[in-house]
């Protein structure tokens, strides 16, 4: 099984992130991409996939911080995009619900990131939240610098976003919200190749039921894939495979 997003950094588990990452390899989790949001993350999340075979990091800005997005900011992100276990730029993309950084910030740290992610040679991983419009409109604008693969992290849009995205060969993590009683991801699913879904945790958030509302890890895996397999109709054998094959294809710099 796989996490594909996930922040072993956050202050919630980073003290246990050595239990943590022993647990998962004992219960058959063997991949965690720890997700970049701002400079100490970045730094801390290319710690962490030196630390541990099983664990793997992203370089970016999260929109809420794109208004820290300077010059030392890219040099690092730049240094460490070549390392062979970065395997991707994010979460970057829109926020416009908390409005962290001002609007017209995020848009141009977002474009610029969209930017640097084809001078990488890396596939982009979207955090958008109420700004789907725009994220669109930006992502056509920047069309030519998406060679690499377009992934939408916890994927909140509706169901029409969602087919038109996946005929552009985007893919889709989803986590715990699936759960939810009010989720009706059925919908969404419905437009989205099996092909195309990840499945992530955003540990230490957004945890599954029957543990909605505390600190979530990676362990809760399982759930997630379990709910997918449901929704898809199939058995969560071979949608544990599907997702597997489905992030190698996605992030070719991982080799397991």
């Amino acid at each position: 099984m796989i996490d594909s997003h996930l922040h072993l950094d956050d202050p919630a588990i980073a003290d246990d992130t050595e239990r943590i990452v022993r647990e998962c390899a004992e219960q058959g989790i063997e991949l965690l991409i720890n997700t970049s949001c701002d400079y100490a993350s970045m730094l801390q999340g290319v710690r962490l996939a030196d630390a541990y075979p099983a664990v793997y990091a992203t370089v970016g800005m999260h929109p809420h911080d794109s208004k820290d997005f300077d010059a030392t900011f890219i040099a690092e992100m730049t240094a460490l995009a070549a390392h062979p276990k970065v395997v991707a730029v994010g979460e970057i993309g829109l926020d416009y619900h908390y409005d962290l950084s001002d609007r017209a910030t995020q848009r141009d740290v977002f474009a610029a990131q969209l930017e640097y992610a084809d001078r990488f040679g890396l596939p982009v991983t979207l955090h958008v939240r109420d700004a789907y419009g725009d994220a669109r409109d930006i992502l056509r604008a920047q069309r030519r610098f998406l060679r690499h693969g377009v992934l939408w992290h916890c994927y909140s849009g509706s169901p029409e976003f969602a087919r038109q995205a996946a005929k552009e060969g985007h893919y889709f993590s989803f986590g715990g919200a699936i759960t939810f009683r009010n989720a009706h991801k059925e919908q969404v699913l419905a437009e989205i190749p099996i092909e195309r879904v990840l499945s992530e945790t955003d540990s230490p958030y957004m945890s599954p039921e029957p543990y909605r509302g505390k600190p979530n890890t990676p362990l809760r895996i399982p759930i997630i894939v379990a709910k997918l397999a449901e929704i898809y109709g199939v058995a969560p054998t071979d949608m544990e495979a599907a997702i597997r094959a489905n992030t190698l294809r996605f992030f070719p710099k991982i080799h397991l």
